[in-house]
């Protein structure tokens, strides 16, 4: 039986959406969450087939939080599913490794087909966003913790503080960022909080 996480921030769409996964042709499990530390708890303590990620959910940040969970999960299948069809974000998407983009004016029997077509070892996407994202392709070379340092740079986080969130020396702090900017190929602080924020979902 797959084991299906949905989530999304709006119990109305989470309700939609379980209401069209009922009726796949292989059984599955449904789970739901409903922010972004939710989502990462349950990976981590189950075994989930498909995930259905809303990228404007509660401590998501955008495509930071699906550039995690492919960092962090590189075997779990991730869809996106999104009020946003903007080509330059669904090209960026299918860079970091998602196997489907699903938008949330589908019908249900358009969502069912994307589920199953990805279950049946295939990809889901609209046929224009084949458009390779440079950005993404550097930032998947960063590792999980460099992907977390990343974000607490962004969110002007000192060495310090970020040394002591993470539970590490503030040398590997100041390490990784090295690395980071020898990976994204920048200079400063400044450099990488604009790359982060170039990763948010337009309105």
């Amino acid at each position: 039986m797959y084991q299906i996480l949905i989530a999304d921030d709006h119990p109305l769409f989470r309700t939609a959406l379980r209401g069209a996964l009922a009726e796949l042709k292989e059984p599955c499990n449904i789970s739901e969450c409903e922010t972004f530390d939710q989502v990462q708890e349950n990976l981590r303590s189950s075994d989930t087939d498909l995930l259905l990620l809303d990228l404007k959910m509660p401590g998501n940040n955008g495509l930071m939080g699906l550039m995690r969970i492919r960092s962090e999960h590189p075997q779990l299948a991730v869809a996106v599913v999104s009020a946003s069809e903007d080509q330059s974000v669904i090209g960026s998407i299918r860079s970091m490794g998602a196997l489907g983009f699903i938008p949330k004016a589908s019908s249900p029997v358009e969502i069912r087909a994307a589920v199953e077509h990805i279950f049946s070892g295939g990809i889901s996407f609209p046929e224009f966003s084949h458009t390779k994202s440079d950005l993404a392709e550097k930032l998947r070379q960063l590792t999980p913790q460099q992907l977390r340092v990343l974000q607490f740079i962004a969110e002007g986080a000192l060495n310090k503080q970020i040394a002591y969130a993470l539970n590490i020396k503030e040398t590997t702090v100041k390490s990784h960022i090295s690395d980071i900017f020898r990976k994204l190929n920048i200079n400063n602080r400044t450099q990488a909080a604009l790359i982060v924020q170039e990763l948010a979902i337009p309105d």
